[in-house]
């Protein structure tokens, strides 16, 4: 679920969109709906979604060698 919404949330910035099922599944994320308007604020608003994709990532590498 993590990853879902982790990938949710970055297309939604991406592509400056969302459907309503999307917005309703991030809850108060998507107030960030319209952050692709404003580039100097992507960065900051993408950071933690990213570090949260490579802590699942790594994770599963972690899981995948034991």
């Amino acid at each position: 679920e993590a990853r879902h919404l982790a990938d949710s949330f970055l297309s939604m910035i991406k592509d400056g969109k969302a459907d309503e099922k999307t917005l309703d599944e991030l809850e108060d994320a998507a107030a960030f709906q319209n952050i692709s308007h404003l580039p100097a604020r992507v960065k900051c608003a993408v950071l933690s979604w990213h570090t949260l994709e490579d802590a699942l990532k790594k994770k599963d590498g972690e899981e995948a060698r034991k």
